[in-house]
């Protein structure tokens, strides 16, 4: 059921609402990206419905005996109409508290709904204080036994809730009923985002913003109805007191312990378009190869920020690591390398000159490929192939010597299908319908060429093209296209 005031989400409110009707106590880990929404989700949808409604937010680089006068001054709001407690001397005394008011609560209001919502957990649970210890007991051995109660789980730091919750070989781990990792809201979910603020956009506007600010619903809180998108871009981002001029470090250190290494392994990997290897990622970084490394890349991927890619016909060995966060590479691209005594000046202006450049051209082209392999399900809706899809990925063929004939070949993205049929994609992004040129349908045709001959498939090669605009067809594009997807595509949830 969806709820009034949320748009999208529509999995996430699905797995809340079956929270919400089931008839045993619940455990959820939420986990996600800073300014993604997952306090506003479980406010709106979990605190609007429960008869009970109990919150505790952790502080940042707080101490233990913060942490439980944060707790405590929530218990005294939620139970005892602001009426002073003391100080709790440690967790399990904080949590016998709460679990004695949970009780009393539950068999006063027996058909009512409790929740309890531990927010940035991660901060909450300081070292060696003993949170996650007695919280584990306290499910165990009390709120189990409670069937209107529900228990969320949530924090930013994605490396710390993988790894103490969701992953975690013991305590709370066995006992989850539910998790749900919040990602960016979709191209469509950002529109529909913007309407409801009152925002007039035409899907080319919103397409152009989502390249550089992807779909976080705080970077979008903050846009202005009046501005253009190149100006909104430029204050956010370019403005010395942009909201979002030192967003990149501030998420990092939200999110990741060692985040250096998590910010060395963006960097390396947003200088090859087409991704890296794993060992290819390893000589360009410098990092050591090993387990801590693949902890890291899993945790980009968990939150979004990179995305492993299967080339066609290719061995494990062989999987593609590329940046798809949009915000990631708007930064590394423009904001990063930016001359700090110009930003001071007037970064505003300072992008709306580098926004009519090629090179900012070419970069939107970029992402825009980035942006289509985050929505290769609504590709796939789009022409009627999402029940016959075996395996969505790339392919690219690199010659082996430099005395080789033959120019390299990539295909941007592809999807392999259960009826002897292969859509190869194209992903142009363009200003208006995409012109073919006699030299890009001879490109085109040796990309075919070598495709089938380098893979030796036998399916039906689709040569399918992706553009904002569709397609102008012409003399070129002639029996060469076969399927042509425009914008409305991304946008159809």
């Amino acid at each position: 059921m969806a709820k009034r005031g949320i748009v999208g989400r529509d999995a996430e409110q699905k797995t809340l609402a079956e929270m919400l009707a089931s008839k045993r106590c619940e455990l959820l880990a939420l986990y996600g990206r800073r300014r993604i929404g997952k306090t506003y989700l479980i406010r709106q949808y979990l605190g609007e419905a429960a008869g009970t409604y109990f919150e505790v937010t952790g502080t940042k680089s707080g101490s233990a005996a913060l942490q439980r006068r944060r707790f405590r001054e929530a218990l005294e709001s939620t139970f005892l109409g602001g009426q002073p407690l003391p100080d709790f001397r440690s967790w399990e005394d904080a949590l016998s508290y709460l679990s004695d008011e949970l009780q009393r609560r539950a068999q006063a209001e027996p058909k009512k709904t409790i929740v309890i919502f531990f927010d940035e957990l991660p901060w909450l649970a300081t070292p060696r204080a003993g949170m996650l210890e007695a919280i584990d007991y306290h499910w165990n051995a009390r709120w189990s036994k409670i069937p209107q109660l529900k228990v969320v789980l949530c924090g930013s730091a994605a490396s710390w809730m993988l790894r103490r919750i969701v992953h975690a070989k013991s305590g709370l781990h066995n006992r989850l009923t539910r998790q749900i990792r919040l990602a960016p809201l979709s191209l469509a979910e950002t529109d529909k985002y913007l309407k409801a603020r009152g925002m007039r956009m035409k899907p080319r506007e919103t397409l152009e913003l989502y390249l550089a600010l992807g779909g976080v619903p705080y970077y979008l809180d903050r846009l202005i109805r009046s501005e253009s998108v190149t100006e909104a871009i430029g204050r956010l981002c370019f403005e010395r007191d942009g909201p979002l001029r030192n967003e990149f470090d501030d998420v990092f250190a939200s999110l990741f312990e060692e985040h250096e290494e998590h910010m060395l392994l963006l960097r390396t990997l947003a200088k090859r378009a087409e991704g890296m290897t794993r060992q290819d990622l390893v000589i360009a970084s410098g990092l050591r190869s090993g387990g801590g490394l693949n902890r890291r890349l899993q945790e980009l991927a968990e939150s979004g920020f990179i995305a492993r890619i299967a080339p066609y016909g290719s061995l494990k060995k062989s999987t593609q690591y590329r940046v798809i966060d949009e915000f990631t590479l708007f930064y590394l691209r423009w904001m990063d390398h930016a001359p700090r005594g110009v930003l001071a000046r007037g970064g505003a202006s300072y992008f709306r000159a580098r926004a009519e450049t090629p090179n900012y051209k070419a970069w939107q082209g970029y992402a825009f490929e980035g942006v289509c392999l985050k929505h290769a399900r609504e590709l796939q809706r789009a022409l009627g192939i999402d029940n016959l899809v075996t395996s969505v990925g790339t392919w690219r063929f690199v010659p082996r010597a430099k005395s080789e004939k033959r120019r390299g070949a990539q295909v941007d993205l592809l999807f392999d299908r259960r009826d002897n049929v292969i859509n190869l994609c194209e992903l142009k992004f363009s200003n208006g319908p995409y012109v073919v040129s006699k030299s890009y349908a001879r490109e085109l045709k040796d990309k075919m060429s070598l495709f089938a001959e380098y893979t030796k498939t036998r399916k039906r090669v689709i040569l399918t093209l992706v553009s904002p605009y569709g397609l102008k067809p012409n003399t070129w594009s002639e029996d060469l296209i076969d399927r042509v997807v425009d914008a409305t595509a991304l946008f159809r949830s």
